[in-house]
C-alpha cells in the first residue's frame, strides 16, 4: 500500500464520484479507478458501490475512511515537525473555535500571529463544541478553542478564563435600567436565542430549568451576530456571553440565580506532537487573555 492509495481513496469518498475526484487529483479516471481496485484487492474487501453515475462507501469503506484520514493526518503532522527543525516556522496550522468566542477573541490573535509568523498558513474554522472535540481527536484540527469537555481523558485541557452569560436588551426595553435580573424574572420575556444544536443554548435552557421556569423563545438563529442585530433593532432580548457583547447599541445585564458560567479552554489531543507553530499561537492567545481578563 502506498500513500497515494489513501489520498485517492479519500478523494473518491469525499466526491462520491470518480470523475470529479480524478479532476481534483489531476489524474485520469482510468488511473484512479485502477488504484482504487488495487487498494480493494490488497484490503480484501470492496470499499465502494456504484449508484447510477455516482458511488458511495460500503460499510467497510466507511470504517476504513476514518483510519485513512487519521493516517494521513499523522503523516502530515510529522512533516510539519520536520519542517520546523530548521527553526523556521512554516506549514499549515488549523484552529477550531466556537462561534461565541470567535467573534471577540480570535481576530486580534490572528492578526498578530500572521504578522509574527508569515510563513505559516493559518486556517480558522468556526465550529460547534462537538465538532471541535472530534476534530482535535481525529487530527483534522491542530488546536481547539472551546468549552471544558465533559470527558477530558483524551485531551490536554488548558483553561484560559471563565465567562458569564448576560441578558442583552435594547436601550428602550423595560429591563434596560436594571443592573441585574434573576432568571426566573424572564418567564414572560420573549427571547431571541441560538438553536438547541449549540452548547450555549443548552446552557441557557439548563439555567432556566434550575430556576424552575420555562424559557419563552420568540425566534431562533444560528448566528451570534444575527442575535445582536435583532436586539439592536428593538427586537427581543437575547442571552449571550457578556465578553462577546461589544455593541454600544445594546445593554448587557447580569443574570443571577443562577448565573450561567462556563470555562473557555485550549484543547489538544493527549500525546500530541510538539509543533512550534501551534505553541506560538497558544502563547499569543495566553498573553492576550492575560492582558484582557486578569
Amino acid at each position: 500500500m502506498e500513500l497515494r492509495h489513501l489520498r485517492y481513496f479519500l478523494a473518491v469518498a469525499e466526491n462520491c464520484h470518480f470523475r470529479n475526484a480524478a479532476d481534483e487529483l489531476l489524474v485520469s479516471q482510468p488511473t484512479l479507478s485502477q488504484q482504487i481496485k488495487d487498494l480493494e484487492v490488497e484490503l480484501g474487501t470492496a470499499l465502494f458501490e456504484r449508484v447510477g453515475r455516482r458511488v458511495r462507501l460500503t460499510q467497510a469503506g466507511e470504517t476504513y475512511r476514518e483510519y485513512a484520514r487519521r493516517a494521513l493526518n499523522v503523516l502530515e503532522e510529522g512533516q510539519a515537525v520536520l519542517h520546523e527543525l530548521d527553526e523556521m516556522l512554516r506549514g499549515t496550522l488549523t484552529i477550531g473555535v466556537v462561534q461565541t468566542v470567535n467573534s471577540y477573541l480570535t481576530p486580534e490573535i490572528v492578526a498578530a500571529f500572521i504578522a509574527e509568523v508569515p510563513h505559516v498558513f493559518l486556517r480558522v474554522d468556526e465550529l460547534s463544541a462537538d465538532e471541535i472535540e472530534n476534530g482535535v481527536l481525529s487530527g483534522t484540527l491542530d488546536l481547539g478553542i472551546s468549552f471544558q469537555p465533559g470527558n477530558g481523558r483524551e485531551f490536554d485541557v488548558e483553561t484560559l478564563f471563565s465567562e458569564e452569560f448576560a441578558l442583552v436588551v435594547h436601550p428602550d426595553h423595560y429591563l434596560s435600567s436594571r443592573k441585574r435580573v434573576r432568571v426566573s424574572d424572564l418567564i414572560d420575556v420573549p427571547l431571541a436565542l441560538l438553536n438547541r444544536s449549540y452548547c450555549t443554548r443548552r446552557m441557557i435552557d439548563a439555567a432556566f430549568r434550575e430556576a424552575g421556569v420555562s424559557c419563552r423563545v420568540a425566534v431562533e438563529l444560528n448566528s451570534v451576530a444575527g442575535l445582536v442585530a435583532i436586539t439592536e433593532c428593538g427586537g427581543p432580548p437575547t442571552i449571550l456571553p457578556k465578553l462577546g457583547v461589544s455593541s454600544t447599541r445594546v445593554a448587557a445585564i447580569r443574570l443571577e440565580q443562577p448565573t450561567p458560567t462556563r470555562k473557555i479552554c485550549l484543547l489538544r489531543a493527549t500525546g500530541h506532537a510538539p509543533i512550534r507553530a501551534r505553541e506560538v499561537f497558544a502563547d499569543r492567545l495566553r498573553k492576550l487573555v492575560k492582558a484582557r481578563y486578569d
